[in-house]
C-alpha cells in the first residue's frame, strides 16, 4: 500500500516537473533533486522488499526513464538556446 502511494506521488511530481519545464522554460532544481531522491528511495524499497517486486520495479524504472527523458530535453533545449 505504501509503495503504491509513493509511486503515485512520484508520477505526480514528474508530471509537475514536466509542467514547470514546459511552462516556465527553466528547471526547478529543488523538485528535480526531490524526484531523484524519491526514485532512489523507491528503488531501494523495492529491492529490499520481497513481495510484488517485478511490477513495482518496472514502474520505478519507467518513472526513472521518463524523468531522465525530461531532463535530457531540458539539456538539449538549454544547449540550443546558448
Amino acid at each position: 500500500m505504501l509503495i503504491n502511494a509513493l509511486l503515485a506521488l512520484n508520477f505526480i511530481l514528474i508530471t509537475l516537473h514536466f509542467y514547470f519545464y514546459s511552462s516556465q522554460k527553466q528547471k526547478n532544481y529543488a523538485l528535480s533533486i526531490f524526484i531523484r531522491l524519491l526514485i532512489l528511495g523507491l528503488f531501494g524499497y523495492v529491492i529490499l522488499d520481497r513481495h510484488e517486486t517485478q511490477t513495482h520495479l518496472i514502474l520505478v524504472l519507467i518513472s526513472w526513464v521518463i524523468f531522465e527523458l525530461i531532463e535530457s530535453l531540458y539539456q538539449k533545449k538549454k544547449a540550443s538556446i546558448s
